[in-house]
């Protein structure tokens, strides 16, 4: 989902990297000492247009048929 997340950041004119916080030596070790795979980083100045980016996008994507709810 990172992926998509920065794509449509970028898609919109905003400027993203992930983050990713896996350790390849350590096969998944840094998973169980922080639960989440990475981040998606924009600059500080683009934040508000990144979370409504993202509130859409999740918005969508929880109303799409045959999503969990």
């Amino acid at each position: 989902m990172a992926n998509a997340v920065r794509d449509l950041f970028e898609d919109n004119g905003v400027p993203a990297m992930i983050r990713s916080f896996q350790i390849p030596s350590y096969d998944g070790l840094a998973q169980v000492m922080r639960p989440v795979w990475g981040e998606v980083l924009v600059a500080e100045e683009n934040v508000a247009l990144a979370k409504e980016l993202l509130d859409a996008f999740l918005a969508a994507d929880a109303g799409e048929p045959g999503k969990d709810e």
